[in-house]
């Protein structure tokens, strides 16, 4: 029978599997989020950013330098020769600012730390996230290459058994005709997919800051068939741990430091001593001390930049409200495209796959008894693989609402979350 000649390759379609070159470790995404973590530069940068900001911790809570001095002091124009002069003075002064000030700006370049932080934090969840898309892409590529090739390769067996047929008989080029022409569009598509995955791994390669060309054998990726957290736990989540929203808080206790600075530059003076040893030539030697405050109240200055502090306090405070609203707005989004894919994907696995797996082999048997036309039986396969491209499809965009919902959330709750099933199921 001619469904015999296909049984092979038929049985490659309902498998849809490929085997790895020899010797080649597939690349899990954890691997490969871990490399992104650990090498991109850009990180690396972001984390120069805040050694930098927790070093200005010490400086504004540390005083001005002193200033030491000399002065030759009436010393005749008639001689460079400073000892005859009057009297040398060497002075030692000080500023003091007035107690509290350093303390606010310490407080201040403390949440400017800690706003840095969680902005590296965010950067960090930001290069996992786009690493786990690239890595998604990557494989929706080759899984949708490897479809490509298994219907080609059917699609190349019947090519050659209906040109034997029409040269060899009086029947209809018809046959023979639409199974190239098929063909030729699946070999076109096929060149496309292999473009954009050269494109896919390159950009996974950067992430992982490696070679561009470096080549990529991906591992299958999890399937994630456990429950989640509630929206009421991840919203906790948010609240708690989102960076971005961190940022926006640090900003705006910043903000809320420096106006109080402000308000003590107003009314509080600095004060500046001053001790001055007198050397003086043919007399005894003698000291002097001096005090000075600034009038802070005098010109006004101080009081505009308070006005200039409340206004940016107030700002960073409506910046952190809009802030969570948005990021709120993000999870509520992101989770109800996690319940969508999540049902997508299982409708496929557990109904349209299986049906058209029997829609297929039934088509097969009733191809080889007679009962149906080649045709037929060509477009129950075509069928089969556009449900299988369809399946592919729902279970990437299932693993990219995971992705979603991870950034939305502000953390990586999946380790934690198969932590937990790992431990119940023990």
């Amino acid at each position: 029978m001619l469904c015999s000649k296909y049984a092979f390759t038929t049985c490659l379609i309902l498998l849809g599997a490929s085997l790895p070159a020899f010797g080649e470790k597939p690349l899990t995404i954890d691997e490969a989020v871990a490399e992104a973590l650990g090498e991109n530069p850009k990180l690396k940068s972001e984390k120069a950013q805040v050694d930098a900001y927790q070093a200005r911790i010490g400086v504004a809570k540390s005083l001005d330098d002193p200033m030491v001095g000399v002065e030759f002091y009436d010393v005749p124009m008639n001689t460079t020769d400073p000892t005859k002069g009057n009297e040398i003075n060497y002075s030692f002064v000080q500023k003091i600012p007035f107690p509290g000030k350093l303390a606010t700006q310490g407080k201040m370049a403390q949440n400017l730390y800690q706003a840095q932080r969680s902005t590296y934090d965010a950067k960090m969840l930001e290069t996992q996230v786009n690493t786990e898309h690239a890595y998604h892409d990557l494989y929706f590529i080759d899984g949708s290459l490897r479809i490509n090739k298994e219907l080609q390769a059917l699609w190349r067996k019947l090519v050659a058994s209906e040109e034997g047929r029409y040269t060899t008989s009086a029947k209809s080029s018809r046959n023979f005709l639409k199974t190239k022409v098929e063909l030729d569009k699946l070999q076109s598509e096929g060149a496309l997919l292999e473009a954009k995955r050269i494109r896919d791994q390159a950009t996974l390669n950067i992430l992982r800051h490696k070679n561009p060309g470096d080549p990529i054998l991906l591992a299958e990726l999890p399937t994630h068939e456990h429950p989640y957290p509630t929206y009421e736990e991840f919203e906790k989540i948010v609240f708690e741990k989102h960076p971005e929203l961190k940022v926006a808080q640090h900003l705006a206790e910043a903000s809320k430091n420096n106006a109080s600075l402000a308000k003590r530059q107003t009314a509080l003076p600095d004060l500046e001593l001053r001790g001055t040893y007198v050397q003086r030539f043919g007399q005894i030697d003698a000291w002097t001390t001096e005090a000075r405050i600034n009038i802070p109240f005098l010109w006004g200055k101080t009081r505009k930049q308070l006005k200039e502090a409340k206004a940016m306090s107030r700002a960073s405070e409506q910046e952190y409200i809009s802030v969570k609203d948005e990021r709120l707005a993000d999870l509520k989004q992101s989770y109800a495209q996690l319940e969508s894919a999540k049902k997508s994907y299982a409708l496929y696995r557990t109904k349209i796959l299986p049906y058209s797996t029997m829609s297929l082999k039934s088509s097969e048997a009733a191809y080889e008894t007679g009962t149906i036309d080649f045709i037929n039986f060509i477009d129950s396969a075509r069928e089969f693989k556009e449900a299988k491209q369809g399946g592919l499809e729902a279970f990437v965009e299932y693993q990219k609402a995971i992705t979603h919902l991870k950034e939305a959330a502000g953390e990586d709750f999946m380790a934690a979350l198969m932590q937990n099933n790992h431990t119940e199921e023990k």
